[in-house]
């Protein structure tokens, strides 16, 4: 099975972006072929899809990678080292570097990993999505359904 997992916080302007997508796809019945999770900020029950029935699993969460806001980037975490300090892992504080380097150490499964990073422009509490990740929505909802189905 092939999973779209949206982490993030609605509440946090940007954060919410990969939330937002999943509910998208799922309320628009646009997942066909995988099924659309929302994490939010649950990072702990990431490790629930590392099982011998996952095939892929894209995360889609907001990524400050340096680029302009709006922008977005398919990495695999093999890409990439964590710049977060994280003093321990709770559902509240996670880092999905960390998690999925849990879920090696306790020996998981591993399934194929990529992450759609969209750069936020702003994660202040607010539930609205800044103008630029609201005019590439639909680019975003695009990458992420050729992505799984590949």
């Amino acid at each position: 099975m092939k999973y779209l997992i949206g982490m993030g916080n609605y509440s946090m302007g940007d954060d919410g972006i990969g939330l937002r997508i999943t509910e998208h796809i799922s309320e628009n019945m646009l997942d066909d072929g995988f099924e659309a999770v929302e994490v939010a900020n649950n990072g702990m029950q990431l490790l629930t899809y590392f099982d011998d029935n996952t095939e892929k699993l894209l995360i889609v969460d907001a990524v400050k990678f340096g680029g302009k806001p709006g922008e977005h980037i398919f990495f695999s975490p093999e890409d990439v080292k964590t710049q977060k300090v994280v003093g321990t892992i709770s559902t509240h504080e996670g880092d999905i570097l960390k998690l999925i380097s849990m879920a090696e150490k306790l020996e998981l499964p591993m399934p194929n990993i990529r992450i759609l990073g969209i750069e936020p422009e702003s994660m202040t509490p607010e539930a609205v999505l800044s103008e630029p990740l609201k005019t590439n929505f639909n680019v975003y909802i695009e990458a992420v359904i050729a992505e799984l189905k590949d």
